[in-house]
């Protein structure tokens, strides 16, 4: 299957062909029109990341570059949160995020400037015959057994490939 994947920043260093895991996204470019009192309306840009599988949002400085990936089904997260619930926690995260700027009596016009969804590589390798996973994004790595458990009966999603 082809999807959208956020370009990877970070790739573990000692395996020449780590596995991987892709972990789903809605980006969103949000602009917010602010009107003002007695004063020239606002206007500001905003990013918004929503993790479709925990419905958090997190603010990002741009939109990231994607690249399209032929994968295999197996190999992706099927989300949790549909797109409107991933829409209503974008305008909620950009409207807290807006107020904290601009003192303003009204809640922002808020126009989508461009949206897709797409997915978070997390490499899946082994160190010191141990497996962890990797942040692409970040490059945090975490210990797959420290995650799942031992026998890996926590182990749930996708996570457990």
């Amino acid at each position: 299957m082809k999807v959208m994947v956020m370009r990877p920043i970070f790739k573990p260093g000692e395996t020449s062909n780590p596995d991987f895991v892709l972990y789903p996204y809605h980006i969103f470019h949000l602009r917010l029109f602010y009107k003002r009192l007695g004063r020239s309306d606002r206007v500001f840009d905003y990013f918004a990341y929503v993790d479709l599988y925990r419905l958090g949002a997190e603010r990002g400085d741009g939109f990231i570059d994607l690249y399209e990936w032929d994968v295999e089904e197996k190999k992706v997260m099927e989300p949790l949160v549909d797109y409107e619930e991933a829409k209503m926690k974008a305008f909620e995260s950009a409207i807290t995020w807006g107020n904290s700027r601009v003192v303003s009596w009204w809640l922002p016009r808020i126009e989508i400037i461009r949206e897709a969804q797409a997915y978070k590589v997390f490499w899946i390798f082994e160190k010191n015959r141990e497996k962890f996973l990797m942040d692409s994004l970040e490059g945090k790595e975490f210990s797959l057994e420290k995650l799942v458990g031992k026998d890996g009966r926590k182990c749930k999603g996708a996570w457990c490939r």
